[in-house]
């Protein structure tokens, strides 16, 4: 009765959101139902950030999958090319060791372009397992001043390109992984950079909140008109959205990592046709 009562709501409210809420020992059970839903599946108790996402696609009548489908994707592509890029790594590296520096120098370089090549696949790689370790939340924790990771990441943009970001006053401290924040941070930048390469007027500011803190980034631009929020956060999709750009992994790296230290990752449209992305971290 109950799910009879909530498809013939849907029917009559096409943009109600729905999440079905369930224990994780009837987690299995209910997934049929959220199924003929077309609803959101939430086991609960879980991280906070998993219940603003869930609540951030059903209003967005998203058919995204979770976050962790991606994860075990990520972790799965990782595995499958790693032992063929050790292979081929070796055997170019033995390669170029055979040959004579003196003699054979423009092959030897050929080879060492090659490896630089494929280091850049193994950094892909890394940060492909980084999303599968990250989502399990930080193993240790440590203070954390957001103020450095951000001066950091915007000191990585390449010259002449300015993006300022205007810090609230007060402290910026986090408890959490520095390594994974940074790389999170790194991310959220190159997209603000990317965005601003594509044509937007883009904006950053970390916010201090009660209870938080916010590393929001405001991108204006008719290029963002049909920007699909639902999937904004899948692997790859702000290079399609972005052509030319080379944002990668980033965002979606950067959505696990704040969401495995129990954070928010969002992204809306404002009034303006704006979008807002903000990442929150508990202070």
């Amino acid at each position: 009765e109950e799910v009879g009562a909530v498809r013939m709501l849907q029917r009559l409210w096409p943009t109600l959101g729905v999440v079905v809420v369930t224990s994780p020992a009837l987690e299995v059970r209910t997934a049929p139902i959220a199924l003929r839903l077309q609803a959101r599946l939430l086991a609960w108790p879980d991280a906070p950030g998993q219940l603003a996402a869930a609540i951030e696609q059903a209003l967005l009548l998203s058919d995204r999958p979770r976050a962790d489908a991606f994860v075990d994707l990520a972790r799965g592509v990782a595995d499958e090319i790693n032992n063929p890029l050790q292979f081929v790594s070796g055997h170019l590296q033995l390669l170029r060791a055979s040959l004579d520096a003196a003699a054979e120098k423009n092959r030897r370089d050929q080879i060492g372009a090659a490896l630089a090549g494929l280091d850049k696949v193994q950094a892909s790689l890394d940060r492909l397992r980084l999303c599968a370790t990250a989502a399990a939340g930080p193993q240790r924790r440590e203070l954390v001043d957001l103020r450095t990771l951000l001066a950091a990441a915007l000191a990585t943009l390449p010259a002449g390109v300015d993006l300022p970001c205007p810090v609230d006053d007060g402290e910026h401290v986090v408890l959490g992984h520095k390594d994974q924040l940074g790389q999170a941070f790194a991310a959220v930048v190159r997209l603000a950079h990317d965005l601003h390469a594509a044509g937007a007027a883009v904006s950053m500011h970390l916010v201090a909140a009660a209870g938080g803190r916010t590393l929001r980034v405001v991108a204006r631009g008719a290029q963002l008109t049909h920007w699909a929020l639902p999937q904004s956060f899948e692997p790859f999709y702000p290079n399609r959205a972005l052509r030319g750009q080379s944002s990668g992994l980033g965002l979606f790296l950067a959505q696990t990592i704040v969401l495995g230290h129990r954070g928010q990752a969002t992204v809306r449209r404002l009034p303006d046709a704006a979008l807002q992305f903000d990442f929150t971290l508990p202070a």
